[in-house]
């Protein structure tokens, strides 16, 4: 495409100036003499001492402000740039952080007493399931369970079981753990 428009621009040239694109090809007797541009700056330079000029050292280089150094990353590509860095970092930090289960919490780290956790076990004996309750006690030293209507065959201590907590105990109990109550 870039051939047709430069053929199209030879075509234009020549129908409308032929003269001109005749000059080209012809010499125009301007030529440079060879080594010019290495030595035409010292040369230029001495004639300005000759005449009294003095060459002075070049400016120092302008260093840009803090200002002009945000404005320059104002630019829109720039700021897009740094904007999808800012988004892969947080990504990544998003991605491989520490995971947590959403119960952590200050209250966590305090130590509790041997002597709260009995009393809050012994008040609340419904908030264990039985099988934590069988693992906390020592094979043989499980409290007998009574009614607080009735009594206990068991000497000791015994923890006392309200009717309706005891009938919620037996509705959740499967078959199989119905059965091997009923065998002892």
């Amino acid at each position: 495409m870039i051939m047709k428009k430069k053929d199209e621009l030879h075509d234009e040239l020549n129908e409308h100036a032929p003269f001109l694109r005749e000059f080209k090809k012809a010499d125009d007797g301007f030529q440079v003499p060879d080594g010019y541009f290495e030595s035409v700056e010292d040369s230029v330079f001495r004639q300005l001492e000759a005449i009294g000029a003095t060459r002075h050292a070049p400016a120092p280089k302008h260093r840009p402000s803090l200002w002009q150094v945000l404005q320059s990353l104002w630019q829109p590509r720039i700021a897009l740039a740094f904007a999808g860095v800012l988004a892969v970092a947080f990504s990544a930090w998003w991605l491989f952080r520490p995971a947590t289960d959403g119960t952590t919490d200050s209250r966590t780290h305090l130590m509790v007493s041997a002597e709260d956790a009995e009393s809050y076990l012994l008040e609340n004996p419904m908030q264990l399931e039985p099988e934590d309750l069988a693992a906390a006690f020592p094979e043989g030293q499980l409290p007998a369970i009574t009614l607080e209507n009735g009594g206990s065959n068991t000497p000791g201590e015994a923890v006392r079981l309200a009717p309706e907590d005891l009938e919620l105990l037996l509705r959740d109990m499967t078959d199989e753990e119905l059965g091997n109550l009923h065998a002892l």
